[in-house]
């Protein structure tokens, strides 16, 4: 039975990476994998990258297949069995999501958490929680770095996300500018989308320092060109410590990413990351569960649904903690990566052919 797997394979995002990486794994293990694919292509993979892809979306259709897709249902007479692999990050899933995946056959999702949370949506079909993955060998301590410049002595504060209040990128902002001043060596370091949001970033970065007024305020960086998995690796190794105030995550790759870069983590305790993130490899700040809300990007979050926020207090507390004692920051990153090789994507490429098939009711490969 072939599996046909539907995604953004050719995207530098974390779907993009999640999905190019199952694919590849569910190849390895001898799985007759097609792959049908959304979405723009960047011209700035690997040409290794690009010929396996193109390898697998080419290849011929059989009679006999299952759709494993991230969109609604498609043409399901055309499918053995249909199967979601979605996320989400608030409490319960959207309404609008459930009536859609109660037609498919099964669901895969990232974490436990997850599995609550559509079960709280009103997701009555078979839910199977399959962890994701990081690429060890490539986010590694060891390797080049990017040059960002910093001063004699800096300590570089690094997040990356695309941009959404979810990310927290206000209450990031806010917490460096009330904690930090110039005459701290210390940089914040934000890599996100590019300009394709009416320049967001920007406009958020200028309204939110405008909430913060400070004579002499430390320096921030917004990053919005595309970077591949390289060059973000090389990002990775130049900062000292990763820190991310997410209001809800149902993986949090960038978390895995940067531990597995050997960073110390600053993670909000609630999310996804939960189930790879704790005390030894990293900060976890304490939250309050809220009404989430609609933002630019999406209306997807709605008031029934609750979110994390963090305190902003401890927040600041843990990043000057970071500051000014980097050397258990650096056990703590270290720990992190011991970690993170446990978090291979082999291990879930392994757990989506076993998903399928239990679905499927035989063997893929």
């Amino acid at each position: 039975m072939q599996v046909v797997f539907q995604h953004v394979f050719y995207t530098l995002t974390g779907f993009g990476t999640a999905a190019r990486e199952i694919a590849f794994a569910m190849d390895d293990l001898g799985v007759d994998v097609k792959l049908d694919v959304v979405n723009g292509r960047s011209r700035r993979l690997s040409p290794a990258t690009v010929e396996r892809l193109q390898r697998l979306e080419q290849k011929p259709s059989s009679s006999d297949r299952i759709l494993l897709t991230i969109h609604g249902l498609t043409a399901s007479r055309e499918y053995r069995k249909t199967v979601s692999c979605l996320m989400f990050e608030t409490s319960k899933a959207p309404a609008s999501y459930v009536s859609a995946i109660n037609r498919f056959n099964g669901l895969i999702v990232p974490c436990e958490l997850n599995r609550q949370m559509f079960r709280n949506g009103g997701v009555t079909i078979p839910i199977y929680v399959v962890p994701y993955g990081v690429d060890t060998q490539l986010f590694n301590p060891e390797g080049p770095a990017r040059e960002l410049g910093r001063g004699e002595g800096d300590y570089v504060f690094l997040s990356v996300f695309g941009w959404s209040a979810r990310k927290g990128p206000d209450i990031l902002i806010q917490a460096f500018l009330r904690e930090f001043t110039a005459d701290d060596h210390v940089r914040l370091v934000i890599k996100t989308h590019d300009g394709s949001l009416l320049n967001l970033p920007r406009d958020w970065y200028e309204r939110v320092a405008a909430g913060v007024p400070s004579p002499r305020p430390p320096r921030v960086e917004i990053l919005t060109e595309d970077l591949t998995p390289e060059e973000i690796a090389m990002l990775y190794r130049s900062a000292d410590c990763y820190v991310m105030p997410s209001r809800g995550e149902a993986i949090g790759l960038p978390y895995l990413e940067s531990m597995a870069s050997g960073l110390p983590v600053i993670a909000t305790g609630w999310g996804g990351q939960m189930e790879f993130l704790g005390p030894e490899s990293g900060y976890l700040v304490p939250f309050q569960l809220v009404p989430a809300h609609p933002d630019q990007t999406s209306n997807l979050y709605q008031p029934d649904q609750l979110w994390a926020e963090v305190d902003e207090g401890a927040l600041r507390a843990v990043m000057r903690r970071v500051y000014v004692m980097p050397e258990e920051g650096r056990a703590k990153g270290r720990a992190g990566r011991q970690v993170a090789e446990q978090w291979n994507w082999q291990r879930s490429g392994a757990g989506f052919v076993k998903a399928l098939e239990s679905i499927a009711g035989q063997s893929l490969r």
